[in-house]
């Protein structure tokens, strides 16, 4: 089972697309796009919200439940039932906590709209039964809802990794650290293009994975936190390099059309 450097510390969305989000010099906020959420409350777990580290857990805590995107990945030690033959070998629950306090540390404006510090002080005051716990409670599904999205992007834009522990490097503490903080980047870029749905980390995840197969043939040598960072920035470059791809194609197709003699030649710029 991998072990991984601790973290430093720092809703159901179905149906909806592109919300609008607050500016980011405006004072944090739940979004208003969370009243949809109706999942039961969760107050016993109330106190695990009012932390960076807790919020963690809170968060694994769902990612493990039966038909979540880690069911069957996380060795859970209440878990009565055996192990599936041929199922990937489970990491420790500590190493999914590990792998959401570094993802939630990418992606700082969202947590800074789910986990307002202001709505985090009147939840302490407030209970776990108050107005207050209860948007942080729809933060939380909100950001779960999210990390689940991405992990779910990676198991299909590698199958066979996400499958084979030892054939690939998904799996190993320095693959999982970096696609952690590459979840990070992903999340708040999806978010910040109001792009949240699952078939956008789809299109994103598989464009990345046509660049960059993981493959431990391909990264020999690499280990620890040095190989965690470099597996980040070739997945950061590849997430780049499909960006500029796509802006030459729009660039390629908006050239290739006849506008006419009397239209002006297309702007570069977004209001020419």
């Amino acid at each position: 089972m991998p072990d991984f450097m601790p973290a430093p510390p720092r809703t159901d969305l179905a149906g909806l697309a592109r919300p609008t989000l607050a500016s980011p010099d405006a004072p944090a906020a739940v979004p208003p796009y969370l009243s949809v959420v109706t999942a039961e409350p969760r107050p016993d777990d109330a106190e695990l919200l009012h932390s960076s580290l807790g919020r963690a857990e809170w968060i694994a805590l769902d990612l493990v439940k039966p038909g979540g995107v880690f069911d069957g990945k996380v060795h859970v030690t209440s878990a009565k039932s055996a192990k599936r033959a041929g199922a990937v070998e489970p990491i420790t629950f500590s190493a999914l906590k590990a792998i959401v306090s570094i993802t939630l540390r990418e992606m700082p404006r969202v947590e800074q709209q789910c986990f307002d510090p202001g709505v985090v002080l009147a939840a302490i005051e407030g209970g776990p039964h108050s107005v207050s716990q209860l948007q942080l409670e729809q933060g939380a599904r909100l950001v779960t809802r999210l990390v689940s999205y991405y992990w779910g992007a990676v198991a299909k834009a590698w199958p066979e990794a996400w499958d084979d522990r030892h054939g690939f490097i998904l799996w190993q503490s320095f693959g999982l650290t970096g696609l952690s903080r590459f979840g990070g980047r992903i999340i708040q870029e999806r978010v910040d293009e109001r792009e949240i749905m699952q078939q956008y980390f789809d299109t994103a995840l598989a464009a990345v994975a046509a660049r960059m197969p993981l493959d431990v043939a391909d990264f020999d040598g690499f280990s620890s936190q040095t190989g965690a960072n470099q597996v980040f920035s070739m997945l950061m470059e590849a997430n780049s390099e499909h960006g500029a791809a796509f802006t030459e194609l729009v660039d390629q197709l908006a050239s290739d059309i006849d506008w006419g003699k009397a239209a002006s030649a297309p702007s570069p710029l977004p209001f020419g």
